[in-house]
């Protein structure tokens, strides 16, 4: 007689490490959101670091995304990012094989222009 966690027969399931699972994650996840534009809030600003670039997340109502924006383009933006300034970022998502977390990695970002 079985146990309730054993199986009578072997699965037909494929058999992954964690890593090769998390790889797999993170190369679906870069080729579907190669190139995005997300309209957000900024929250939690930090940055720019001694290193040059700025962490926070962009949220919505319902949702928040982490963010980085690297020293070189930091270097490019047109204005100061400021913690709850609405803007639209072009970028890249992003996955942590080590941690299972993603973010986006910002290439372009704008002030959101206000409705009249």
């Amino acid at each position: 007689m079985s146990s309730f966690f054993e199986s009578d027969s072997p699965s037909n399931l494929a058999e992954y490490s964690v890593s090769e699972l998390s790889g797999s994650i993170k190369r679906t996840v870069e080729q579907a959101f190669d190139q995005v534009r997300v309209r957000g809030e900024i929250s939690g600003y930090r940055g720019p670091h001694s290193s040059g670039h700025a962490y926070f997340a962009l949220k919505d109502d319902k949702a928040r995304i982490d963010a980085v924006i690297w020293k070189g383009t930091m270097s490019r933006l047109k204005f100061r990012p400021e913690e709850g300034m609405e803007v639209i970022a072009t970028g890249k998502v992003t996955t942590f094989p080590g941690s299972s977390k993603y973010q986006i990695v910002i290439e372009t970002l704008e002030p959101r222009a206000r409705a009249p």
